[in-house]
C-alpha cells in the first residue's frame, strides 16, 4: 500500500493546513496517510485537533482512508514520553522519538558533543531508546538513530545486534524515514533480515515536502520491507488485542 503516516501541519511545526496536507497527498495518489503532529504535555489544543482530524475523515473517506496521530518526544531516561496520556485515546497512532538525548539532570547538547564522554552519551541513549520500547503508549519508533548523528556517534560504536532483538522483542513499528534514514543503515538493514515490521514515512512539514518526499517513499515502499497492516495494527489496538511482548 502507498502511504505516508508522518508529517506535521500547521496545528504545531508545520507550514499547511490539514486540508491542505490532504490535497497534496491524494494528488501524489496515497491510499492512506495519517498527520502525526508534535504534542507536549502542555498541549491543551489536543482535544480540538483530534476532533478536526476526525471530521476530515468523514469528509475525506471516499478519496483517502486518514488516520490520527500524534509524535511525541522522549523526555527521560525511562523512555516517558511528552504528552498527557489522555491524548492517547483521542488519536489513533502514537508516535515515538527521541530528539535530545536524556541524563539523569537534564539533556545532552549537541554544541558540547566534541567534550562529552560518548560512552555516556551511548548509554544513556541506549536507557532512553530501550525505555520507549517498554512504553506501551507508544505504536511506532521514528526516525531510530537521528539525533545520534548530530554528535558524531558512528553506528559500529552501537550494539545494533542488540538494538534490533529490542526492537523486534517490543512489537513496536520501526520507521524507516526518508528525511533521516537511509536503507544501508545497520539498524535498517538488520531489521529487515528479523522480519521487523516497517512503516516508510516522510516526516513532511510541507505540502512541498510532501511531494518533494513522496518519491523516496514510493521508491523504498518498494524495496521489499516487510511494511506493516496498519489497518489491522489500528483495528487490534482499538480492540485491545495487539499481541504483547513475551516475557524474557
Amino acid at each position: 500500500m502507498f502511504m505516508d503516516l508522518h508529517m506535521h501541519s500547521n496545528y504545531s511545526d508545520g507550514k499547511n493546513t490539514p486540508e491542505e496536507m490532504i490535497e497534496a497527498a491524494i494528488g501524489i495518489g496515497y491510499e492512506t496517510m495519517a498527520i502525526t503532529d508534535h504534542v507536549w504535555k502542555s498541549s491543551s489544543w489536543i482535544p480540538a485537533y483530534a476532533a478536526h482530524l476526525h471530521a476530515l475523515k468523514r469528509n475525506y473517506r471516499h478519496q483517502i482512508r486518514l488516520y490520527t496521530g500524534i509524535e511525541a518526544k522522549v523526555v527521560s531516561l525511562d523512555g516517558d514520553i511528552d504528552a498527557d496520556p489522555s491524548f492517547d485515546s483521542l488519536v489513533d497512532l502514537v508516535l515515538g522519538s527521541i530528539h535530545r538525548i536524556p541524563k539523569p539532570d537534564g539533556y545532552y547538547s549537541k554544541a558540547d558533543a566534541g567534550r562529552l564522554p560518548r560512552g555516556s552519551i551511548i548509554g544513556n541513549w541506549l536507557e532512553a531508546f530501550y525505555g520507549m520500547l517498554d512504553n506501551p503508549r507508544v505504536d511506532i519508533i521514528a526516525h531510530p538513530l537521528s539525533e545520534l548523528k548530530g554528535f558524531g556517534i558512528r553506528e559500529e560504536e552501537l550494539p545494533m545486534e542488540e538494538i534490533t532483538d529490542r526492537i523486534a522483542h517490543s512489537g513496536k513499528i520501526l520507521e524507516l524515514n526518508v528525511r533521516y534514514n537511509t536503507p544501508d543503515q545497520a539498524v535498517i538493514r538488520i531489521s529487515a533480515h528479523k522480519g521487523i515490521p516497517f512503516l516508510i514515512s516522510s516526516d513532511s512539514h510541507s505540502v512541498q515536502d510532501l511531494i518533494a518526499n513522496s518519491r523516496l517513499v514510493k521508491e523504498f515502499t518498494g524495496r521489499g520491507y516487510q511494511l506493516i497492516d496498519i489497518h489491522r495494527h489500528i483495528g487490534e489496538k482499538k480492540n485491545n488485542t495487539l499481541p504483547q511482548p513475551k516475557p524474557d
